[in-house]
């Protein structure tokens, strides 16, 4: 026990030096397993060393974007958080022009390109969403934004055929070469695709899109399903949902006025530069994200949400807590496909089974 303690706390210094964060649960887990089975220190550090994480957040240091701020300091204002702890420094869009220029901004300055801003390796996380998707049983799969088509990778472990549709050549250079070829580079409006797929997925994608043109995606998507499939989303919805329950607080006052109105949020989030959190150009509640799929001819599926959450709830709660902001929805799937999909997303985890917490 003794000896468990002494590397808790050489882990989590570890980590306070080298990532700049406290250890999670899930490396605690697999770096004290190595320590325990007799890995030496030093290869805990170098396997630390050598993460996606570490290297990003080193190279980022020395990736310097231009001040956004500089060029419209007026539409940079800072807002009080809703319990007056902080000031935030938000961008005012207060137009449709508005979004396109904090758009350019982001794209001009290769924000995306920034080291650290996708997550490209595959990893649990990936292991975790490939296995949710693979409970849809699609004969072929369209991932929109795919990075380097870690999830395709982690999906054909699974024994599902998917494709995928990313605009950065970038990411596609780092794909493994089994996955590459199925990686169609472009803009999925401008592609040509036959509307062969019974699941389209966009993981972390669509709140990068410019709000003027979402409605426009979400149509083309929809006309990518054949009859009866689904689309999944995760998104960063804001406030309380009737499924998932709050995952993203309504932390500033502006927020509220905004979803009241139905409207996307006018004030977005942004670092010292002026560039949106994590590039995010949508930032909205849970009610208008619903409303722009249904908007589309999409239709939700709040079992198969059920179900899924039920199976990877416990897991994502301690682990990964953002990805809980899910949506299904079906083009006019029939109570038989639904019911398909919901009984083999109520079957336990087998990409989870030693790292739920006990009694699940």
């Amino acid at each position: 026990a003794m000896g468990e303690a002494e590397d808790d706390v050489f882990l989590d210094e570890l980590y306070q030096r080298a990532l700049g964060r406290p250890i999670d649960p899930e490396g605690l887990r697999t770096f004290g397993a190595m320590l325990a089975a007799g890995e030496s220190r030093v290869s805990v550090i170098l396997e630390v060393a050598r993460s996606d994480e570490c290297v990003n957040r080193l190279l980022s240091d020395r990736f310097a974007l231009p001040s956004l701020v500089e060029l419209r300091p007026d539409r940079f204002p800072t807002e009080a958080t809703r319990d007056g702890a902080k000031q935030i420094p938000v961008y005012v869009a207060e137009t449709a022009e508005d979004f396109d220029w904090i758009e350019r901004g982001v794209l001009d300055h290769g924000y995306y390109e920034k080291p650290g801003i996708w997550s490209l390796g595959v990893d649990l996380d990936k292991q975790v969403m490939a296995e949710c998707l693979a409970a849809f049983a699609p004969t072929l799969g369209l991932e929109m934004g795919c990075a380097s088509g870690a999830v395709l990778q982690c999906l054909a472990a699974q024994g599902v055929v998917s494709e995928g549709v990313e605009i950065s050549s970038m990411a596609i250079a780092r794909a493994a070469s089994e996955v590459r070829p199925r990686i169609h580079h472009g803009d999925v409006l401008d592609l040509d695709l036959a509307p062969d797929y019974d699941l389209v997925f966009g993981l972390d994608i669509f709140e990068h899109l410019n709000p003027n043109r979402l409605d426009t995606y979400l149509s083309r998507l929809r006309d990518l399903l054949v009859p009866g499939g689904f689309l999944f989303a995760n998104v960063p919805a804001y406030g309380t949902d009737p499924v998932f329950g709050e995952v993203f607080p309504l932390y500033l006052e502006s927020w509220v006025a905004d979803a009241s109105a139905g409207r996307p949020f006018r004030r977005l989030h942004v670092d010292d530069d002026g560039y949106p959190l994590h590039g995010h150009l949508i930032w909205a509640d849970t009610t208008w994200w619903v409303g722009r799929f249904e908007a589309a001819g999409l239709r939700r599926e709040p079992r198969v949400e059920e179900a899924l959450h039920a199976r990877y709830d416990p897991w994502l709660l301690e682990a990964a807590p953002a990805r809980r902001a899910f949506f299904v929805f079906s083009r006019d799937a029939t109570g038989d496909a639904v019911d398909a999909v919901v009984a083999r997303a109520s079957v336990p985890s087998t990409v989870l089974a030693d790292r739920m917490p006990a009694g699940v």
